[in-house]
């Protein structure tokens, strides 16, 4: 199995470089959105020599509740299925500070266990009348740096949007709409009509509320007309476990984690939240495997690289 993560971020090189490696290390493919210029061109040289670490350079800016954030992930989506030497099978998206909480052995094990589509739809608009409404007013100030996470720009945005919607400017879209995780872990098949639509995501969400959240699960529906996902999220995102609307990963807690070991995904780490934890996460998700055993190899005595095997054993 091959995996193709979609992973965006707007921290500084020293923040994604251990991320992108630790994902690539056992032949999956990253493919990561750096907002920041400086840290941009800093993981370009550190992958020049990778081929399977690749940058983003149609969409190269993104953040959370922006639509950069979505169009950005189905291009990437796109210019994984336009390698010509790579079929990959899952294609999973990791928001800034979101690392795997299982070995890859795990997750492999998993999904060929229990193959399909997975991502969680919380509503529809049958359920929520607002739904629609929100969906179809314009929010200008979306695609402000500060809009994620400056209340004050939040509030702005909703009262220009609402003033807009008041005279009459709204968006058009009869789709059938609903909400749920902005988070994916799709199958190759699922993700090829995605890509083949990507233009629909700025057709229909420009200028729109958190429309990661909106736009996967819409499209799926639009353009494979009956077909069944897995509706769930397996992600534990801090504080509560839970995606949470119109919120990003947050810090999440050891208990949290803990509490929730059906996840396969989680987060956010970091090391400025909690260096113990982020390492362990880091470390985590290439445990056991060949290049693991290959680097210990290096840096142990004969004696102590068989007791290290011997443990591995015992833990499985």
């Amino acid at each position: 199995m091959r995996i193709a993560y979609l992973l965006y971020s707007g921290r500084k090189y020293y923040d994604i470089v251990p991320v992108c490696q630790m994902l690539a290390r056992q032949g999956d493919h990253v493919f990561v959105m750096v907002s920041d210029d400086k840290a941009r061109d800093e993981v370009t040289v550190a992958f020049a020599g990778s081929r399977r670490v690749h940058i983003s350079r149609k969409l190269e800016f993104a953040q959370e509740g922006d639509m950069s954030l979505a169009r950005g992930t189905l291009l990437q989506i796109r210019d994984a299925l336009e390698l010509d030497d790579v079929h990959f099978d899952y294609f999973v998206n990791l928001s800034e500070g979101m690392l795997p909480v299982k070995s890859r052995e795990e997750i492999v094990s998993f999904l060929e266990a229990n193959p399909g589509d997975y991502y969680y739809v919380d509503r529809t608009e049958e359920e929520d009348p607002n739904l629609r409404p929100k969906a179809l007013k314009y929010y200008t100030y979306t695609n402000m740096l500060a809009f994620p996470k400056n209340s004050w720009v939040r509030w702005n945005t909703k009262v220009a949007a609402n003033f807009l919607n008041l005279i009459g400017v709204r968006r058009k879209n009869d789709d059938h709409m609903v909400i749920g995780s902005p988070w994916f872990i799709l199958t190759n098949p699922t993700a090829s009509v995605l890509a083949e639509h990507f233009a629909y995501c700025s057709d229909k969400f420009k200028l729109s509320w958190y429309p990661e959240e909106m736009v996967y699960a819409m499209m799926i529906e639009k353009f494979m007309p009956g077909h069944e996902h897995i509706n769930k999220d397996l992600r534990v995102v801090g504080p509560n476990g839970s995606w949470v609307e119109s919120q990003g990963p947050r810090e999440l807690k050891r208990e949290v984690l803990e509490a929730h070991p059906e996840a396969l995904y989680g987060g956010a780490f970091f090391d400025d939240l909690d260096e113990e934890l982020y390492k362990e996460m880091l470390a985590k998700y290439n445990t056991g495997s060949v290049q693991e055993q290959e680097d210990k190899k290096k840096e142990l005595s004969e004696e102590e690289f068989n007791q290290f095997v011997d443990k591995l054993g015992n833990k499985k």
